[in-house]
């Protein structure tokens, strides 16, 4: 299997992202600040609509999970605990396509991007689980790219994976 890496832009857009997001999140004095800032990453770095405002801008955060369920041009791959799922939502991820995972036991679950590249084995989750990039609402400093799913989340349970077609 040939392995897949993040082009070099892709790479820059998400450390810019997150360094962006970092920095937003430190100066913030509003908790609704830096809300758009996942959204917008994975408009940029997919280029895909989905998450766009009606004013040419993001929609915050909250609105992701609501888009991704009601949309067709979603398609709900499973839970992060089916290894097929795991396999499919790398493997999309490669082939380009949106693929993300949501925190599906909240309304507002923590969201990652599954990214280009390849499956790593997880003892905690006892699977081998895609490479990801998200930007942590609730501690900017801990967002990141190039880690595990497992790192993103701490079990697999609520984890629904989607990928747009």
């Amino acid at each position: 299997v040939e392995e897949v890496k993040l082009s070099s832009s892709q790479d820059q857009l998400l450390s810019t992202t997150i360094a962006y997001f970092k920095k937003c999140k430190a100066e913030s004095t509003n908790r609704n600040d830096c809300r758009n800032s996942i959204t917008k990453m994975i408009t940029e770095f997919y280029n895909i609509g989905d998450f766009r405002a009606k004013d040419g801008g993001f929609v915050i955060y909250d609105s992701i999970q609501p888009i991704v369920k009601r949309s067709s041009a979603w398609t709900k791959l499973g839970n992060a605990s089916d290894q097929e799922a795991l396999n499919k939502a790398q493997q999309a991820a490669n082939n380009g396509k949106a693929t993300i995972a949501i925190d599906v036991s909240q309304t507002y679950g923590q969201v990652a991007m599954i990214i280009p590249g390849k499956l790593t084995k997880s003892g905690s989750w006892k699977s081998n689980v895609p490479n990801t990039a998200a930007l942590v609402n609730y501690s900017a400093d801990k967002s990141f790219m190039n880690k595990s799913l497992s790192y993103a989340f701490k079990s697999a349970e609520n984890i629904m994976l989607f990928t747009k077609e």
